[in-house]
């Protein structure tokens, strides 16, 4: 097959086109691929070396020049004072290398050619230098260059890192020749997101449109705990946060590559589910979370290995104490190595650096090779940080401290020397998924962090395990994190000692190191991405396991025949992320089930799951011990003293306002920009912290109100895990005066333009936290109301077609619908016409179209995306959900009327809509459907409050404990209401709610 790289950086041949790992995983499958006898070629930027590789390599000329126009859209929020378009006059030129039976392909024009010297633009050039877009250049020159020059037979387009290669999917979705491939390699934050003009624009330009909504992030409720939660996130190097004019490019790629590719198995996990990371609340909230799922199918992990070359070599043929003393160290000590470019935060450099200095302060014997890359293109490398050079010299003959950018040679030799090797890295945005496996396979006990992304090189496992490799480190989410500063310390220390006294023990783990990494080859990782591009090439479609599922917690997404098949395997998960409703369907929830699945979820602060099934087992003690877990009060002066209790948690932090602030010895901004890390800019938020009191409780004052007038809460636990609760301010330990609170959407919870009110969320986040649920009940069909859920932040059970349907919102899955006959349909319109005269007809289709069929004359009941038909055949073509009436003279209260008494045996006759007279299956209401809803949420009719508007809702308001009916409802639904409450453009709702649950102003 022909298989096309495309690259920004490829330089696994030549250092001088190295920046980072990328090179050697690009080069390395080039290879590999050519070996067994596929067409490969290999496309990226000349990056203004192609006089100095010729010095070393045969470049041939090729007689490609296309001269073509790059247009530019500036954001003019980034580009104050700049046009609103400016653009590239760009000839671009083609150059080939053959080498190892690779065609490598250099695009050569004036902004390609910028930055030989670091290759990527810094990120402070955003919004000063126009070669802030040489990246984008390049997808706009090598999708061209592709198209012109290298089509003509079928081809796999392999890009690697999206950021670079995001146009090519939708460029090449519409070419049968052509498949495409996107590598995910560098965990960059996955709501990353670019100019939606500019993606617009030049989408257009190749005459390719795109469903640039799907990509969109619906904005969170401005006084959410999700919109805080992104304030905090955006002052960390987890989450971006941009305007609503971007849009987010890893869900264009998912859309339409044909594979998305990983570097190992955990870095697939980490991207499908965040799972214990600060980002995983906010990430089950945005679209890419839901087409990760849809595209599950998509996801290869390929994996990553360690070159032939490096392999073939002999650790022990190296002189460890030549080597050492070259470097000015004693190679008596135990040596730790560290090679990798320089980062200083999200490789956990500065981490490194501070514990390497209090060991050596504190006595500890042993010395430091410490490598830290600051140029590319082939140039020395300058100081990078003027910190770690201090501590450096503060110490002389115990760190080598090396800031340039080596050969394979140079690499092994040192690796060879090491005892150890650390890589901590951090926000898990970095594997050093290369660097330690090469390190490793000289026989290097790693000391690294115990993230998904590196899971497989066995460091993490318990040291008395069999197949144990090394020391683990926490996971870190923050800059100069001084836990982890704490962890290395004392690893390092602890390592040492393990050398010293305990050299049986050390050879075990360093046989296991070097047998693991071992495993991880080339070969090895060109073969499974071969075998998938086989399969994509001849359109087999690929399969997401069940067992990948089943981990990740994504019990809908199982086939029945799974549940059979996995059954336990599912009751341990279940049972691990304290899920009782999954636990239930494979095991019986008797008393110490309850008790072990509560007590997973509280270990978790999953306190959603423990409410649950709290609830389902009967357990008031449970709930009350939920609802204890934090106390606030307010003194005079208008501080908010707080207390939190968790037994396993490690900190307990509190979101307030402020704007932080850098360490000032860390990094100058010079070096800040030397580092190719964007400085996070926060927005308003930080994160304070409350004092560990001992057993599990936590104090602290806030000066003032927290953010959004509730406390949001960070926890670190002792697992490791890292997740988020939310607390009403002033919450008292009683129960919630209802459990269940089912509304109406539709004139009844919606205002008239369709939107829900900043108080109406406001006031169903009360009822959230005071532990109820909140049930949305409406006569649209789940298809027609998704998105009125999406702005709600809704992700529970939802009743939907009059009670006909209960729709997983969460899962975006329909748990049960419920059909019409179609003859009884015709029938009913039969009768009917018989006596009130000809009417208009509406469909709903079953499930999953769910599309709405009408005759013209609905008039002005006709709606956007509605089929309108003539032919009144067409209503009968497909399966039916309900029937919908509509007479142009007769009120809608006669026809519902006279439906009922004609057909009321055989069917269940609403009004729901005015204009409308809906026919459902027989039995089908809206309270119906709520009791089943409510017997799954271990609620009861006592235990629920029910709004509505229309007389569809009188069988709710009916059932429920008490009845709510806003002012503009219906004179039928408010003449059997409990209570009128005002009407939905006042929000009515958001009124009794506050009554009832109080909100946090209140409390205040």
């Amino acid at each position: 097959m022909h298989i096309i790289h495309f690259a920004f950086e490829c330089g696994g041949f030549d250092n001088r086109l190295m920046r980072g790992g990328l090179s050697p995983l690009v080069w390395n499958l080039s290879r590999e691929y050519a070996a067994r006898g596929h067409r490969v070629s290999l496309v990226t930027p000349a990056h203004g070396l192609l006089d100095t590789l010729r010095h070393d390599h045969p470049i041939e000329e090729l007689p490609y020049v296309h001269e073509h126009r790059v247009p530019l859209v500036l954001d003019p929020k980034v580009w104050p004072g700049r046009p609103a378009e400016v653009t590239l006059e760009l000839t671009t030129r083609a150059h080939r290398l053959r080498r190892d039976g690779v065609d490598v392909y250099f695009l050569s024009d004036t902004c390609l050619d910028l930055l030989p010297d670091r290759l990527y633009p810094p990120p402070g050039t955003e919004g000063r230098d126009l070669a802030y877009f040489k990246p984008l250049v390049f997808q706009v020159a090598g999708a061209h260059f592709i198209q012109r020059y290298l089509r003509g037979e079928e081809a796999v387009v392999h890009g690697f890192e999206p950021y670079y290669h995001y146009l090519l999917p939708p460029l090449f979705a519409g070419d049968p020749s052509l498949r495409t491939v996107s590598t995910v390699a560098a965990n960059a934050p996955v709501t990353q997101k670019v100019y939606r003009p500019q993606v617009e624009r030049l989408l257009g330009m190749f005459g390719v449109s795109a469903d640039l909504d799907a990509a969109e992030e619906p904005l969170p409720a401005e006084d959410g705990p999700e919109a805080t939660m992104a304030r905090v996130l955006a002052g960390t190097r987890m989450h971006v946060e941009y305007g609503p004019d971007h849009i987010a490019f890893l869900p264009l790629v998912l859309a339409h590559s044909d594979l998305v590719d990983f570097v190992s198995p955990g870095q697939r996990d980490y991207y499908s589910t965040f799972r214990d990371t600060p980002f995983e609340g906010l990430f089950h909230t945005l679209p890419v979370s839901r087409m990760l799922r849809e595209q599950a199918h998509k996801l290869l992990v390929g994996g990553c290995g360690i070159s032939d070359s490096w392999l073939a070599r002999d650790p022990g043929a190296v002189d460890r104490a030549a080597v050492l003393r070259s470097l000015g160290l004693d190679p008596d000590l135990p040596v730790f190595y560290h090679a990798a470019r320089y980062a200083v935060h999200h490789k956990g450099q500065v981490e490194l650096v501070r514990a390497v200095d209090e060991v050596l302060t504190n006595g500890t014997e042993a010395v430091f090779v410490l490598r830290f890359a600051t140029s590319g293109g082939g140039q020395a490398g300058p100081v990078g940080n003027a910190y770690f050079q201090r501590v450096a010299d503060r110490h002389p003959g115990r760190i080598h401290l090396d800031w340039r950018l080596a050969d394979e040679d140079t690499l092994f030799e040192q690796a060879a020397c090491a005892d150890f090797c650390v890589f901590p890295s951090k926000f898990e945005l970095d594997g050093f998924l290369i660097a330690q496996a090469e390190a490793m396979a000289c026989g290097a006990v790693p000391i690294a962090t115990a993230q998904s992304v590196t899971a497989h090189f066995g460091h993490a496992l318990p040291a008395d395990d069999p197949r144990a490799t090394g020391f683990a480190l926490p996971g870190s989410f923050r800059d100069d994190d001084p836990d982890l500063t704490r962890a290395l310390a004392d690893r390092i220390r602890q390592a040492a000692a393990l050398r010293r006294a305990a050299p049986g023990e050390y050879a075990r783990l360093s046989a296991n190191s070097r047998a693991v990494a071992r495993e991880f080859t080339w070969a090895r990782s060109a073969d499974r991405r071969l075998a998938a591009f086989t399969d994509v090439l001849h359109g087999r479609p690929g399969a997401f396991p069940a067992e990948d599922a089943i981990r990740y917690g994504w019990f809908d997404a199982l086939p029945p025949a799974a549940w059979v098949r996995h059954r336990e395997s599912v009751a341990r998960s279940a049972a691990a992320l304290g899920d009782t409703a999954a636990y239930g369907r494979c095991a019986p929830l008797d008393d110490a089930a309850y008790e072990r699945l509560f007590e997973a979820a509280y270990a978790r602060a999953d306190f959603a799951r423990c409410a649950e099934t709290a609830r389902a087992a009967g357990r008031e003690d449970w709930a009350a011990r939920v609802r204890g877990r934090c106390r606030t009060r307010q003194d005079a002066a208008g501080r908010l003293h707080v207390e939190y209790r968790h037994p396993g948690a490690r900190h307990v932090e509190v979101a307030v306002p402020g704007t932080g602030g850098r360490p000032t010895d860390l990094e100058s901004p010079a070096e800040a920009v030397a580092s190719d890390e964007a400085v996070p800019t926060g927005s308003g938020v930080v994160l304070a912290s409350l004092a560990p009191t001992g057993e599990g409780v936590f104090r602290g004052v806030l000066e003032g109100p927290p953010v959004g007038h509730r406390l949001l809460v960070m926890l670190t636990l002792a697992s490791g895990r890292v997740t988020w609760d939310t607390v009403p301010v002033g919450a008292t330990a009683g129960p919630p005066p209802f459990r269940l609170v089912a509304t109406d959407l539709d004139g009844t919870l919606l205002r008239g333009d369709q939107t829900v009110s900043e108080r109406t969320l406001r006031a169903l986040a009360a009822v959230a936290a005071a532990g109820a649920h909140h049930l949305v009940v409406t006569g649209r069909p789940a298809a027609a109301c998704k998105q009125y859920l999406a702005a709600l932040g809704y992700r529970g059970l939802a009743v939907c077609g009059q009670g006909a349907q209960l729709y997983d919102a969460g899962a975006d899955r329909l748990l049960t619908s419920a059909s019409l006959d179609i003859d009884l349909a015709r029938r009913v319109v039969a009768r009917v016409e018989a006596v009130l005269g000809p009417l208009e007809l509406g469909v709903v289709t079953a499930p999953p179209e769910s599309r709405f069929k009408v005759t013209p004359r609905f008039g002005e009941r006709v709606r956007h995306g509605w089929d309108v038909t003539t032919d009144r055949r067409l209503l009968w073509t497909d399966p039916i959900d309900k029937l919908v009436l509509h007479h142009t003279s007769v009120p809608e209260d006669e026809v519902e009327a006279t439906a009922r008494e004609l057909c009321g045996d055989e069917v269940t006759v609403v009004h729901s809509v005015q204009g409308m007279v809906e026919v459902l299956p027989a039995g089908t209401t809206k309270a119906a459907g709520v009791e089943r809803a409510a017997r799954l949420l271990g609620c009861d009719a006592a235990e629920t409050i029910a709004f509505g508007d229309m007389p569809n809702d009188i069988p709710l308001l009916a059932w429920a404990g008490h009845g709510v009916a806003v002012g503009n409802a219906h004179p039928a639904l408010r003449a059997m209401a409990d209570e009128i409450a005002p009407g939905n453009e006042e929000d009515g709702v958001a009124v009794v709610l506050e009554r009832l649950f109080g909100t946090a102003e209140r409390a205040l």
